[in-house]
């Protein structure tokens, strides 16, 4: 029986995500993989608001196919489900504005807005106007999950504040 040919792609997203730096968020407990089945890989983050303790977690997608030479699509998730949910209303105007429903074409999600995001990069050109946050090949798979760590950061400290408020 012939061995199934593994891609350049997903060869290097599995060193990515069995590197030291990938697998220190998971020890860490910002991030575990939920299903990987390339070229996609849902993934729960978790953050923890330092003020409150309060914890909050989300999950989310990522397509990776032509990776590194594309950086990945990634959407907010639902693992049980196995579909998109319904936009994040309650939370910070970042994490809202990071989770709307957007696209650059008509009847198309784009994914989360974010310069980081393949399909948010190219729209109004803001991988050119963000370089500092835009995806390159040069970069790392968990350039990504820090991302999304921040954004669940975010969005536990918000929950904290409103409990409080």
């Amino acid at each position: 029986m012939a061995e199934e040919e593994v891609s350049a792609s997903q060869r290097s997203l599995e060193a990515q995500t069995n590197s030291v730096r990938f697998q220190a968020g998971v020890e860490e407990g910002r991030w575990k993989v939920l299903r990987y089945d390339f070229p996609n890989v849902e993934v729960e983050v978790t953050a923890r608001d330092s003020y409150s303790g309060g914890t909050a977690s989300l999950q989310f997608q990522l397509r990776c196919d032509n990776f590194p030479a594309l950086g990945p699509f990634v959407q907010h998730w639902d693992h049980a489900a196995q579909q998109r949910p319904a936009p994040l209303t309650n939370s910070s105007p970042g994490v809202v504005d990071a989770l709307k429903t957007w696209g650059n074409r008509p009847n198309e999600y784009g994914g989360i807005y974010r310069a980081w995001q393949r399909d948010a990069a190219q729209h109004n050109n803001w991988a050119v106007k963000r370089p500092d946050e835009a995806w390159r090949r040069d970069r790392h798979i968990t350039f990504i999950m820090e991302h999304l760590y921040a954004l669940v950061a975010e969005h536990a400290a918000w929950l904290a504040r409103s409990r409080t408020a």
